[in-house]
């Protein structure tokens, strides 16, 4: 049985990340990561821009097998972990493989979340891995007529590949407003007008009910609309965190992902989480949060390894994502959740909008539409937790600027 100093589960950029950092701290030590993919590192966050062909496939790797034989990784492809035997140390692989660790990093991340409809149909397409963004590629001359499924950020980056593709395409989303509800109905109507730019229908509050063969390809029947036709199907309705093999380990799931403290470690000694994968405590929110993209799981990893290489700190990131698609720059930071109270700021015309999330007078989240401008300024307000009771009224219009309200220092 094969042992290591740092074992990692994942080859993503947590676990990679994390895997280069250890080595740079502690050189003498033995270290592996375990992938279920066959390749090594590449960019999810490119794989839009390769389908619309701005970037090259070969573009896409941010790694090669010699870089990790060069830092003296182990790389283990297309070997997947199915049960932790905690008591022994050790991981067990698909394969009936035991491996042996003294620290274990948790970095699985997520698969695409399944769809009851998308079992054995070669016109349903998903974008999660290389893998997925290679089949599209090869048949996207094909596709004259799309549906896109759900209301999520991979959603809209199928819309705007569709739209690059001059495809015409209806977005079908379960939900009244988009992103879970981050956005209320101004800022989902702002959405809408600009879809239809495009070219895009939108239909919301409905879901699929059926999909069958029809004269001109395929034909969708919603619960509450008419056929729709089409020859493909794009399916953004988010992931799974990879968890499975978690079962009878004794590690603490919680609410969504893998419980840890702000260190990453998670209620086993020397079993640590980060990614996609981790529900960590954060800092500046106050809580148990989870935040699934590129930036903060590579800010994660880094963290992670130097703490399993003995430098030891917390980790304090806002949590925040953002992204250009179909003319607009759409940003969300903190917590926005739709049970929590908003201020809304709205410029039809100038096509702007904020949602700024509060708890009391203490903003906690923001969803802001081509007001990038604004993000540091709110940043600084939620880190600090700064009371902006008495301008409550002055930010419900974009005549007041909202640096101009004074961040406790």
């Amino acid at each position: 049985m094969s042992y290591y100093d740092y074992l990692i589960i994942g080859g993503g950029v947590a676990g990679v990340t994390a895997a280069e950092t250890i080595r740079e701290k502690d050189p003498e030590s033995t270290v592996a990561i375990i992938s279920s993919e066959p390749y090594p590192l590449y960019s999810r966050v490119l794989l839009p821009s390769y389908l619309k062909r701005r970037v090259s496939r070969d573009k896409l790797f941010l790694r090669r097998l010699d870089d990790f034989a060069q830092k003296k990784i182990d790389f283990l492809p297309q070997m997947e972990a199915v049960s932790i035997k905690m008591s022994r140390r050790e991981v067990e692989l698909s394969s009936g493989q035991f491996i042996g660790f003294k620290k274990l990093l948790l970095a699985s991340g997520g698969k695409v979340r399944k769809w009851e409809k998308d079992e054995g149909q070669n016109f349903i397409y998903r974008l999660q891995t290389i893998d997925d963004a290679d089949r599209l590629f090869n048949n996207l001359e094909k596709i004259k007529k799309a549906v896109v499924v759900g209301g999520s950020f991979i959603a809209l980056e199928f819309l705007e590949i569709l739209a690059v593709n001059k495809s015409e395409t209806t977005l079908l989303t379960k939900e009244e407003n988009f992103f879970g509800g981050m956005l209320e109905e101004q800022g989902t109507e702002l959405m809408k007008k600009n879809m239809a730019r495009y070219g895009i229908q939108v239909i919301s509050d409905d879901r699929v009910d059926s999909i069958f063969s029809s004269d001109q390809g395929l034909a969708i029947t919603t619960h509450q609309t008419a056929n729709i036709n089409c020859d493909a199907i794009a399916v953004g309705i988010g992931i799974e965190r990879n968890m499975d093999f978690l079962k009878n380990s004794g590690v603490e799931v919680g609410n969504r992902g893998i419980r840890t403290n702000e260190f990453f470690e998670t209620s086993q000694p020397q079993v640590y989480a980060a990614g996609d994968v981790a529900e960590y405590y954060d800092p500046p929110l106050g809580q148990y949060n989870l935040c699934g993209n590129w930036t903060t799981a590579f800010l994660q990893g880094k963290r992670v390894g130097l703490n399993m290489a003995g430098q030891k700190e917390p980790f304090s990131s806002l949590p925040f994502y953002s992204l250009t698609n179909l003319g607009f720059h759409l940003t969300c930071l903190g917590e926005c959740r739709n049970n929590l109270e908003s201020i809304v700021r709205y410029d039809n015309y100038k096509d702007l909008y904020e949602r700024i999330f509060l708890k009391g007078d203490i903003i906690t989240g923001a969803f802001l539409i081509n007001r990038f401008k604004d993000k540091n300024a709110i940043a600084k307000l939620i880190e600090t937790k700064t009371n902006i009771g008495s301008y409550r009224q002055k930010l419900s219009t974009f005549d007041f600027d909202i640096n101009e309200i004074p961040v406790i220092k």
